[in-house]
């Protein structure tokens, strides 16, 4: 059967919490492959065309980028049909209720506030691979 990789999608301006989650994800026993995307633009444009095989498992997404922001980014996937089904993880240093409703209408499963603690943030890793989707097989 063997450990299945996922592809992760990581749209995050700071290198500091790319590192972060890669290390929680790792902690979490997620053998993943991720796609790192440090701009709003940039990532707009990779997920209004992104399909086949390149789709990915999981998003994972910080709201203050620069160029477009991540609610953009978010409309962007959600008008791709095959993003449709790929869960969504908010990982934001705002913990703005505001912020959160307005993300609900765009199906996001998670809203993860950064943590400021190293042990907590690799914590989040768990709550990431919950998302994920189960081994078919």
């Amino acid at each position: 059967m063997g450990m299945r990789r996922y592809k992760v999608l990581v749209v995050e301006d700071n290198p500091n919490d790319v590192a972060l989650l890669r290390l929680a994800l790792t902690e979490a026993h997620v053998d993943c492959d991720l796609t790192v995307i440090d701009d709003g633009g940039d990532a707009l444009s990779f997920v209004r065309q992104v399909a086949g095989d390149a789709v990915p498992d999981l998003a994972v997404l910080d709201l203050n980028l620069p160029k477009r922001d991540g609610l953009e980014v978010l409309q962007g996937m959600r008008s791709n049909p095959a993003l449709l089904d790929v869960p969504v993880a908010i990982l934001s240093s705002s913990s703005a209720p505001r912020d959160r409703s307005r993300l609900q209408t765009f199906g996001v499963r998670r809203y993860l506030v950064k943590p400021p603690d190293f042990d907590e943030f690799l914590k989040l890793g768990q709550e990431l691979k919950d998302l994920l989707p189960e081994d078919s097989g």
